[in-house]
């Protein structure tokens, strides 16, 4: 497989039409699957293929998937559960073509996402830049509000599903279930200080559960991997604020259940970034409510 992989990224590089191959892990997405799949199906930039593992969803993702025909989708179904970064992993084996792009479940892209990140990373030199992300839509549920995320131009991080990168067969390490994806990216695709370059448009929307339910948020446990992951990754003020935050999650948020007070969960949601300037806004009607759009 690996030689067969080799080939056909020579011969994408001689034919000077890159192809991107789309990664998505789902679970019980039934909700906004559909909508997932087209925003990648809609690209403006159409050479790409979608690979997609299910982990054993009980609801109808696959069945919705399967719905879609489109020949562009393959479907890769587990034999057991795991941790999403392992199926990512299992994904980027099977991924065939020069660019990879990554896109969460239950998120969104603007049509010409693609198409601008492949047209820079086309356009620079892999020494300079490893990948390119986006700035992000940050869209709340519970109350229909948003604001936008943006991570300064150059930087070891961008917002997950907004990620383009060469494959050049980096792996999620496999031995880590906190901040993930942030390791990957300054440890892994950063090395030898390289940079992730991030455009400064609106091109992905990130869909924020109500009550601190995304998935993400679970993974935070009191271990000395969880510890050292965090020491390793970010200078010793931010760490501070992460093991106060992630500690009041586990106090607060419990408590908060039990009394019945969910809204406040989502309140204290949005304190590390309103304190970081941003402004929470309103959508402006229902039809752009639905792509978290303005």
């Amino acid at each position: 497989m690996k030689l067969l992989k080799e080939y056909k990224l020579y011969y994408n590089n001689i034919m000077q039409t890159p192809i991107v191959s789309i990664l998505i892990c789902t679970y019980n997405a039934e909700n906004t699957i559909v909508d997932t799949i087209n925003s990648c199906l809609n690209q403006t930039y159409q050479n790409t293929q979608v690979l997609i593992h299910d982990d054993q969803s009980k609801d109808t993702t696959i069945s919705l998937i399967k719905s879609l025909n489109n020949s562009k989708i393959t479907i890769i179904d587990s034999w057991k559960k795991l941790w999403p970064y392992w199926w990512l992993n299992f994904l980027l084996d099977h991924a065939e073509w020069e660019y990879i792009a990554i896109q969460d479940h239950d998120d969104l892209w603007m049509s010409t996402k693609i198409e601008k990140q492949i047209q820079f990373l086309e356009s620079t030199s892999w020494k300079d830049f490893v990948w390119c992300g986006t700035r992000t839509r940050m869209c709340y549920e519970w109350d229909d509000t948003y604001f936008d995320y943006y991570l300064g131009e150059e930087n070891y991080y961008t917002l997950h599903p907004s990620l383009v990168f060469r494959n050049q067969w980096h792996r999620y390490p496999e031995d880590r279930v906190y901040m993930n994806d942030a390791y990957f990216q300054k440890i892994i695709l950063c090395q030898w200080e390289k940079k992730i370059y991030n455009i400064d448009e609106t091109l992905t929307i990130h869909r924020i559960k109500s009550w601190a339910e995304n998935y993400s948020y679970q993974r935070f446990t009191y271990n000395l991997s969880t510890f050292k992951n965090i020491f390793t990754l970010h200078p010793i003020r931010y760490w501070i604020c992460i093991i106060v935050w992630e500690t009041m999650r586990k106090i607060m948020y419990p408590l908060f259940h039990k009394i019945g007070k969910w809204t406040w969960i989502d309140q204290a949601e949005r304190i590390p970034f309103q304190l970081q300037w941003y402004k929470i806004e309103k959508y402006n009607n229902k039809k752009l409510k639905n792509l978290g759009l303005q």
